[in-house]
């Protein structure tokens, strides 16, 4: 029998991106679903095929008082809330991803604590280490050095919010595990504006009717790409596997440089552009990927499921057939 089996989940950001992919999961394994999102990023469509099988509520987790009334009761609390966006946008806003992704992290764990929560899941971020990380990234301590440049409001949030779960483990004997996702893709990401991350920004930029393209960076930079599908899993097994508030990386080891991911894209959307990147832009850590050792041995053996090739390809083919709501 599953782990989740009857078990009463609360689910916070679980319209979103990732969380919609959780919900899917969870309630395949059993669970019985509350599922809450202010809908800022996270879209109902995600949830359409499931939606009359949870109890869905669209509320402000920044609110401590809504934090204490959807915690009664739950027997799991995983906070997939969080204003996470792409590198154009994040760059320039660090005081507000920095205070929104405190308010509702710090708020949740606390009202889970007061509602007698025993386990709940912490989803941080690769974004908490420093741009000269160690390639692959392997967990280590974060407090050495500042977090990368271009995220660093959301990484010290995403810091601080660890280390909430941790001293909660140790002083209130709660079961917390600590999720590191890195660089995650797929359909449900946001596709608007500048707040995109750079896959569906790429996508986008490719399918306009310029004759080039701008790319931030020197293109260079490297980075190892998830599906959502698969950064769900990976969630899931770590919170029913290893509550022990010792942060695990949630990532794939497939790398690939920028400026092959655009010749990439290219291809597969069967256009030709000139490319000119913009190197007086910020491009982030110059390589980026997840040693993913230790969440293979928690969970016996995980591994992405999905490829980049063939989830590049479902982006592209769903963003041509019109089934998004980009600005």
């Amino acid at each position: 029998m599953s782990f989740w089996n009857k078990k009463k989940v609360l689910l916070a950001g679980g319209a979103g991106f990732i969380g919609s992919y959780l919900t899917e999961q969870l309630l395949s394994n059993g669970a019985k679903l509350t599922v809450v999102d202010s809908l800022e990023k996270g879209n109902l469509d995600n949830l359409k095929d499931i939606i009359k099988q949870i109890n869905f509520l669209k509320l402000d987790l920044r609110d401590i008082n809504i934090c204490s009334k959807v915690t009664k009761g739950m027997d799991v609390v995983m906070n997939l809330a969080a204003r996470a966006y792409g590198l154009e946008y994040s760059f320039t806003h660090h005081g507000e991803m920095l205070t929104s992704n405190l308010l509702v992290g710090l708020n949740l764990l606390e009202s889970a604590r007061a509602n007698g929560v025993e386990r709940f899941l912490v989803v941080s971020s690769s974004c908490i280490y420093p741009d000269d990380a160690l390639v692959p990234t392997p967990e280590y301590d974060t407090f050495t050095k500042f977090p990368e440049a271009a995220n660093q409001g959301y990484g010290w949030a995403k810091r601080i919010l660890e280390l909430q779960g941790i001293y909660y483990s140790r002083e209130y004997k709660m079961k917390i595990a600590i999720g590191r996702p890195f660089n995650a893709y797929g359909i449900r990401d946001a596709w608007v504006g500048e707040k995109s991350h750079v896959i569906p920004a790429l996508i986008k930029k490719l399918s306009d009717s310029s004759k080039e393209i701008v790319v931030w960076g020197s293109g260079n930079q490297k980075r190892s790409f998830i599906h959502g599908q698969d950064v769900a899993a990976g969630l899931r097994l770590l919170t029913e596997n290893y509550p022990v508030a010792d942060p695990v990386n949630v990532g794939s080891n497939e790398e690939i440089s920028i400026r092959d991911l655009v010749f990439k894209l290219m291809k597969l959307m069967g256009v030709e552009k000139k490319i000119i990147f913009d190197t007086s832009k910020p491009e982030g850590c110059f390589r980026k990927s997840a040693d993913i050792s230790k969440l293979n041995k928690i969970s016996n053996g995980f591994s992405p499921s999905v490829s980049l090739e063939k989830g590049l390809q479902e982006m592209v083919e769903w963003y041509k057939k019109g089934k998004n709501n980009c600005l």
